[in-house]
């Protein structure tokens, strides 16, 4: 498994939570939380669990939902995680 942790500074809104619903529906993606934090309204992480990370790269490189993402949230950071142990 392979996972990215996806973080920006933007309070939730309607757009991002379509967002968050056609990100839900990409091919490979096993998991996928979206978080707010409770200090801070307008930081926002989401944490996507992948089955494989040629299933994320091809998300990243291919999805048109991703550039619209980069494009409306200029904010946003990502980093890479193989996963070593889950339940």
């Amino acid at each position: 498994m392979f996972a990215y942790i996806l973080r920006a500074q933007q309070p939730p809104s309607e757009q991002t939570d379509e967002f968050f619903r056609r990100f839900k529906e990409s091919p490979g993606l096993l998991h996928a939380y979206s978080l707010q934090a409770e200090d801070d309204p307008s930081e926002s992480v989401a944490i996507a669990i992948w089955e494989s990370r040629e299933a994320a790269e091809r998300y990243l490189e291919s999805s048109p939902l991703r550039r619209e993402v980069d494009q409306t949230m200029p904010t946003i950071t990502r980093t890479f995680y193989t996963v070593r142990d889950s339940k």
